[in-house]
């Protein structure tokens, strides 16, 4: 059988996470469990949408369904929504046996009719899709309202920010993970001056581990003033 080129190289643009490393709470966690038993084929459904506003963790829940898949040596293939407006880059997708298209919502109108059969192809075959967008389907602005309907044929589920203490307690998790200490007067002046985001405060924390293991300094509120020097240049490097 033939497969398409992209199977192989589409997976090097996802991080590579898992479903343990997804931070969840008492409101988020229904969303990760119920991917996460899709991925292991515990639910009878052939598709999943997920929408919600950056930093809701979409994109890792998409990289760790396709890190489920490739560890039992399926086929898999994630592709970013600009990726899709490449000609020809769902050509076999349907060979596939999970596809992942992360930020629908930067798909042009022209690519919508080739998304559009390559989901039907891919239900045909019985290949799984996990789909995702900052907005529901109705919301996309599709001129194809075929299409909005076939993004809609399986389970929808809004991805949601952690809640206050949620964040808190992941962010604590993130230090942990890399042996690292801090007192929650630090975690409190982090959590006031970086926005509210896991994808941030990781950064935040990666940065931290850096500095503090080559500088041999504990992270401390005065070192972190040091690290990041003021509010203006912190948001910059979060923001590269």
């Amino acid at each position: 059988m033939h497969v398409h080129p992209q199977l192989t190289l589409a997976l090097d643009t996802a991080p590579a996470t898992s479903f343990d490393s997804f931070h969840v709470d008492a409101d988020t966690h229904m969303v990760r469990d119920s991917l996460r038993a899709f991925a292991e084929g515990a639910l009878d459904e052939l598709q999943v949408y997920l929408w919600g506003e950056a930093g809701t963790g979409k994109s890792h829940l998409l990289s760790a369904a396709c890190q489920s898949y490739t560890r039992k040596g399926y086929r898999v293939a994630y592709l970013p929504g600009e990726m899709v407006n490449q000609a020809g880059s769902l050509d076999a997708m349907e060979q596939c046996h999970l596809l992942c298209i992360d930020d629908l919502q930067r798909i042009d109108h022209a690519a919508e009719v080739d998304l559009f059969h390559c989901i039907n192809r891919c239900r045909d075959n019985e290949t799984r899709l996990v789909l995702a967008a900052d907005r529901a389907p109705d919301e996309l602005g599709l001129k194809l309202a075929d299409l909005q309907t076939r993004l809609a044929w399986g389970l929808v589920f809004r991805t949601q920010l952690l809640t206050d203490d949620g964040l808190r307690e992941a962010f604590r998790k993130e230090i942990e993970t890399r042996s690292l200490e801090a007192s929650d007067e630090v975690l409190s002046y982090v959590l006031k001056r970086f926005p509210r985001r896991m994808s941030v405060l990781k950064k935040v924390v990666d940065t931290l581990d850096e500095v503090s293991l080559s500088e041999q300094r504990r992270i401390t509120i005065p070192f972190v003033k040091a690290v990041f020097n003021d509010a203006e240049r912190a948001l910059a490097s979060m923001s590269r």
